[in-house]
């Protein structure tokens, strides 16, 4: 009977040790598939952060070639011969411009999302993350004719070396400061007479 029991209790030992080594190997195979749930997570929030990042260089472009045509237009409604043909002009670069104004809307709304909703994706260094402001109609046209590409290197200019714009006393402040280099040239010339 000793012998009978003691076959029962290995029995018995051996059912709840195969049974606790089933349950560790379960608790086991959990994690791996959490981990696998977790890589294909990250997986489909970078293919998300790629189709973001590739809308955003499209859009991108869209709206530079839309800029480009815009230029187009204006150079056209320059040169047209009727008033027409300026008038016809007038409206595809008042079509043009609202197609822009929609294009510059998508991008900021993308450059948005992409900054709030995946700022570690991709990061190499501190993104950079610029709006489009898109400008009048007014402005392409100034920026298209002679005096505003003179307005703008001129702009450029004062910038890059630091100078104010000062249009009605430069010119006065210009002689003084040529008289006065012309004095200290004179008077480094001169012999200095020193009398007792």
């Amino acid at each position: 009977m000793f012998l009978h029991n003691r076959f029962y209790f290995l029995l018995l030992f051996s059912f709840f040790f195969l049974m606790i080594n089933s349950s560790l190997a379960n608790e086991a195979a959990k994690p791996a598939e959490t981990t696998q749930d977790v890589d294909k997570a990250q997986q489909q929030r970078n293919k998300e952060w790629m189709d973001l990042t590739s809308q955003i260089s499209g859009l991108k472009t869209k709206i530079k070639s839309k800029e480009e045509s815009i230029k187009e237009i204006i150079k056209h409604k320059h040169h047209a011969k009727s008033k027409a043909e300026a008038e016809h002009a007038v409206n595809n670069l008042k079509e043009e411009h609202k197609e822009l104004m929609k294009l510059e809307e998508e991008y900021n709304q993308n450059i948005q999302l992409m900054k709030y909703r995946y700022p570690d994706v991709g990061l190499t260094e501190k993104r950079k993350y610029e709006r489009v402001k898109v400008k009048s109609l007014e402005d392409y046209e100034e920026q298209m004719t002679l005096e505003g590409k003179i307005k703008q290197s001129v702009q450029k200019i004062q910038e890059h070396y630091g100078l104010k714009d000062d249009h009605d006393d430069a010119p006065k402040v210009r002689e003084e400061e040529e008289n006065k280099r012309e004095e200290e040239i004179n008077n480094l010339a001169k012999p200095i007479i020193i009398r007792k």
